[in-house]
């Protein structure tokens, strides 16, 4: 009998572990799609369901071969344009061809859409000679010049407009700044505040500035969601900290809505607790 029980307890065990392998292997690796509409006042009747895709911190991460999952989930979604907030690459020495990840998706997604790129730490850190020193001369340039041929607009301090028939709207890009204050009002300028203004900036933490300085949407990343969420309580860890107020999800701050992805990748370890990665899909309606 204590033969057969012993049996019955390494089985369960063995079940146990193996479900949460499993369960693991999911939530790294099973992208989820969120769709949110995001409703503005002052927004031109011809962007009326225009549809934004918002990619961030894929880390050098892979969703199959040359990211084809991926690039299938992007292509049912079949948005207007791909905003990009940062982190899609890993700042390290070690690793080969760095950013090559992101340089294939953009290939397999054939021109289809705009894709607007605003960077993050690891972007504006990359190839640190050490923790002293900016940058090592010349890579992060070089690999903006290949996005730049592949048709992605780099937005480093910079505005553009994303024109319908007679109407547009403004998208403004805030380069990660690496020194804590953002001056966005010097770096970026003031505002139209009768036209809508959409900023993709990596780090959620100043959110209170965004809304201040005007942007009716901020599209952001950083956090990975928290990297494990809990019912209630939300995320648990980030570069905030502990128990971040932004963690993922939409958030409202007077007029202005956050939009602030979980993110695609993991670094510096693969950890997701009901926290899969995630594709945003934003939806304007008027």
């Amino acid at each position: 009998m204590m033969i057969k029980k012993s049996g019955k307890i390494l089985i369960i065990t063995f079940s146990i572990l193996i479900c949460l392998i499993v369960y693991y292997f999911l939530q790294l690796n099973w992208i989820s799609v969120s769709n949110e509409s995001v409703r503005l006042e002052d927004l031109p009747k011809e962007f009326d369901g225009f549809k934004i895709v918002q990619l961030s911190d894929l880390h050098n991460k892979e969703f199959g071969e040359e990211n084809k999952r991926l690039v299938n989930k992007i292509n049912k979604i079949k948005p207007d344009i791909i905003v990009i907030t940062g982190d899609m690459l890993n700042n390290s020495h070690d690793i080969a061809n760095n950013g090559e990840i992101l340089i294939n998706l953009i290939t397999n997604l054939n021109d289809n859409y705009p894709i607007y790129y605003a960077t993050g730490e690891h972007e504006e850190g990359l190839y640190y000679e050490d923790r002293n020193k900016y940058q090592k001369e010349g890579t992060k340039e070089a690999y903006e010049r290949k996005l730049s041929i592949l048709g992605v607009t780099v937005l480093n301090d910079e505005q553009t407009t994303i024109t319908r028939q007679d109407s547009k709207i403004n998208l403004y890009g805030l380069k990660e700044h690496l020194s804590g204050d953002i001056q966005i009002e010097e770096r970026l300028g003031k505002p139209n505040e009768a036209e809508v203004n959409i900023l993709l900036s990596h780090r959620p933490f100043y959110f209170s500035e965004y809304a201040d300085w005007g942007a009716d949407i901020v599209f952001s990343g950083d956090t990975h969601g928290g990297m494990m969420h809990l019912p209630i309580i939300g995320g648990i860890f980030s570069t905030e900290g502990l128990f971040p107020e932004y963690d993922g999800g939409l958030f409202h701050k007077e007029n202005s809505v956050m939009v602030l992805s979980r993110g695609l990748g993991n670094n510096p370890i693969p950890l997701r607790i009901n926290n899969r990665p995630e594709i945003m899909t934003i939806t304007l309606k008027k």
